[in-house]
């Protein structure tokens, strides 16, 4: 039947969401948060799919040519691929150094938002280092290449950050599976919207991440052995990771 799994960093904890293979209903889903990307394998080792919204092949002197072709399918939502840093920046203690051996590597210093991720991208690729079992089994994806897969009615024209553009992607969710939607405002209830503030598992400012996580699972299952990549054959890194943007095109 298959466990099909989409992690997404929420605001100090990531966060997981799994599908089983049939049809979603009650014990049809799991969603929880872990400290680590290692807390998640230990959960769902066995899964089929699982995909992280964090880049995992780093480029040693070109830009990544799965960012570049991202950028060119999401168009007006381009700004959401963050270019990813080299190996030499991402392994940098300070972002000045990072910058300047990114510039010297690939033509091009970080973003402020880039550099708040490179501490993912870091747990993850050593990560992958230390547990070579997962490669092929997490592998990276993101939440808005994977909306445009599976909105098929072209639902989608506002920023996720806004209420309209959250209401968008739940909408297209429920499109492709029903449950969808309950299933997200059951998330809310049981880890946005919870007081006291302080025993809430998800920011309230983390609702998109929700819907990310979610589409990167709904997205594995619907693809089960037909997950498409960008590029269709991806190059490898250093450390023979794969360079690459999973997917799915209903």
């Amino acid at each position: 039947m298959g466990t099909y799994v989409g992690v997404d960093w929420a605001a100090g904890d990531w966060i997981a969401f799994a599908l089983d293979g049939a049809a979603t209903e009650e014990d049809g889903w799991t969603v929880g948060t872990y400290p680590s990307v290692l807390n998640v394998w230990h959960e769902y080792r066995r899964a089929d799919h699982i995909l992280v919204d964090v880049p995992i092949g780093l480029p040693e002197e070109d830009v990544r040519e799965c960012d570049e072709r991202a950028k060119e399918e999401l168009g007006d939502r381009r700004s959401s691929v963050f270019e990813t840093p080299c190996r030499a920046a991402v392994e940098a203690d300070a972002y000045d150094e990072a910058r300047r051996l990114n510039e010297d590597a690939l033509g091009r210093g970080i973003s402020a938002q880039a550099w708040g991720i490179v501490p993912r991208i870091r747990e993850v690729d050593v990560f992958l280092a230390e547990h070579g079992a997962a490669d092929g089994t997490v592998r990276e994806s993101h939440p808005e290449l994977c909306f445009r897969g599976l909105d098929t009615a072209g639902v989608i024209d506002a920023s996720k950050h806004d209420e309209d553009g959250l209401e968008q992607r739940r909408t297209v969710l429920a499109g492709v599976d029903a449950e969808m939607g309950r299933i997200y405002e059951r998330i809310v209830d049981e880890y946005v919207e919870v007081d006291p503030a302080f025993a809430r598992p998800i920011s309230t400012n983390a609702r998109d991440d929700v819907l990310d996580a979610m589409a990167l699972a709904l997205t594995a299952r619907e693809a089960g052995d037909d997950l498409e990549t960008l590029p269709e054959s991806p190059p490898r890194d250093a450390e023979r990771r794969r360079m690459e943007i999973a997917y799915h095109a209903r």
